[in-house]
């Protein structure tokens, strides 16, 4: 990362390192802000952080559910890494693997205690079969525990740390790394109550929903996966774990429009709650004087399909579940109101390594990402990838400037979907019969068998050697 100019003083020092604030939420595809053009939801304190700081516009998840894109944020490593993780805990299967049993490297948080910061974690962890993040977690992860709150609490006591951090003298050893680790708008998962077959959609009013989206009806000439994926029919609990999906897309067969627009409106309440959470943490921040020596970062784990597709929840690689939102700002040296629609950025393998970098120390050598701090603040000399790859169950997404390109996989057989997103944003059209996308297809074919031989992914390499023969 180039550093900041600090004023020539006769005596050159490097500036000092900047405290880092990391708020993440859970279930936020990248559209779902006022900032974004959404004009349904309320979320005053992230549309202040966007015209503060710089927005990521291509940013995507490891995996879009919540496990292994939470092991990835914590470890910069691909989910794959840990024993073949491509979803959450599997009702008849093992637990979920210990981080240190598959990869060598430190999480996040001992890498930047190491780097003598004190580091805090509050709300969900969700990693290792944690839920929340406790007490008994602190050793393992390198965090000291805030909360294991991941609503309000979070916010109260994020507030009151960071109010502390402000009272204590200049010679207080260390910047702080706080990463305050919010649920919502997460809760959209209870609109189906536990074995129940009709939704319960309250409180959220047709009034305060948004209409239909644009591209509710299936993709043209969608895998078979995808429709299987819809209609809660794909595979069966013994081999693929679909929990709440599975239940979600029995009961959504039946939907009417005003079922659609309610879960959508209630998708949007769960969102103005956690923002109000998250003014809450800016407000302190600012009142601490601490706001221009802190970096703040902001993202989610995964966003939800809100009704695109006539698809709920995650775990398909459509826009509405990959793809996710990216803020930094950090006063005087991030350009402010700034919309990087350029480079691709995956919040799992690279947020790390920028958290390294901003902190002075080298990230772990052997992780697949980069740090961004550079791009985000507007470093010209920044090299960057022209793709990035994200994991699925059964499937795998290679996103070029122009191009999805995805693979999906169940009982032996392969599909792929191309998707030309300058054209077709909205993923209407699925591209890969068609004979002029013919050389597109084979490029970006290559390019992901390439990725998936390089980072030793055998169930990307499998799914692809799966696509019939004739390619």
């Amino acid at each position: 990362m180039r550093r900041p100019h600090t004023a020539s003083t006769g005596s050159e020092s490097p500036p000092a390192r900047p405290n880092i604030l990391l708020i993440t939420t859970d279930q936020q595809h990248h559209r779902l802000a006022g900032y974004a053009g959404d004009r349904y939801v309320c979320t005053p304190a992230l549309d202040r952080l966007a015209r503060e700081g710089t927005r990521f516009e291509l940013t995507y998840a490891a995996n879009p559910v919540c496990v292994p894109s939470r092991y990835s944020l914590l470890t910069g490593h691909l989910p794959h890494r840990f024993g073949g993780l491509e979803t959450n805990q599997q009702s008849n299967g093992p637990p979920l693997p210990a981080i240190a049993d598959w990869v060598s490297t430190p999480t996040t948080g001992h890498c930047l205690r190491a780097a003598g910061y004190d580091t805090v974690y509050g709300g969900k962890l969700h990693v290792e079969g944690i839920p929340a993040f406790t007490p008994e977690a602190e050793r393992r992860f390198g965090f000291r525990c805030l909360t294991g709150d991941s609503r309000e609490e979070l916010a109260l006591r994020s507030r009151d740390f960071l109010l502390q951090r402000g009272r204590e003298p200049a010679s207080a050893p260390g910047p702080f790394f706080l990463w305050a680790s919010f649920i919502n708008p997460h809760d959209i998962c209870h609109v189906l109550p536990r074995g129940a077959d009709r939704p319960s959609f309250e409180p959220a009013t047709l009034d305060e929903s948004p209409p239909l989206p644009d591209n509710f009806a299936p993709t043209r000439g969608e895998p078979r996966w995808i429709s299987g994926f819809r209609d809660g029919t794909l595979g069966n609990e013994s081999t693929l774990e679909l929990g709440l999906t599975r239940r979600f897309g029995r009961s959504a067969r039946s939907w009417s429009e005003r079922q659609w627009r309610l879960y959508r409106g209630l998708y949007r309440h769960h969102m103005a709650a956690v923002d109000r959470q998250i003014g809450i943490v800016l407000d302190a921040l600012r009142e601490s004087g601490l706001q221009r020596d802190t970096v703040v970062i902001f993202t989610s784990d995964h966003g939800d399909h809100d009704g695109e597709h006539r698809l709920t929840m995650k775990r398909s690689f459509y826009e509405a579940a990959a793809h996710v939102p990216l803020l930094v700002r950090w006063p005087g040296h991030v350009p402010a109101g700034r919309v990087d629609d350029r480079h691709l950025v995956n919040n799992g393998i690279d947020l790390l390594p920028t958290l390294c970098d901003l902190a002075g120390a080298a990230p772990p050598a052997g992780l697949p990402g980069r740090s961004f701090a550079g791009l985000a603040q507007a470093d010209p000399a920044s090299a960057w990838p022209e793709f990035t790859v994200s994991e699925t169950v059964g499937g795998r997404m290679l996103r070029s400037a122009r191009y999805k390109y995805c693979v999906y996989h169940h009982a032996g057989v392969s599909e792929e979907l191309l998707c030309d997103l300058h054209d077709d944003p909205l993923e209407n059209d699925n591209l890969a019969a068609s004979p002029p996308h013919r050389a597109t297809l084979h490029e970006h074919r290559h390019l992901l068998a390439d990725w998936t031989r390089r980072h030793h992914d055998p169930g990307g390499t499998a799914y692809l050697a799966a696509l019939p023969g004739d390619q």
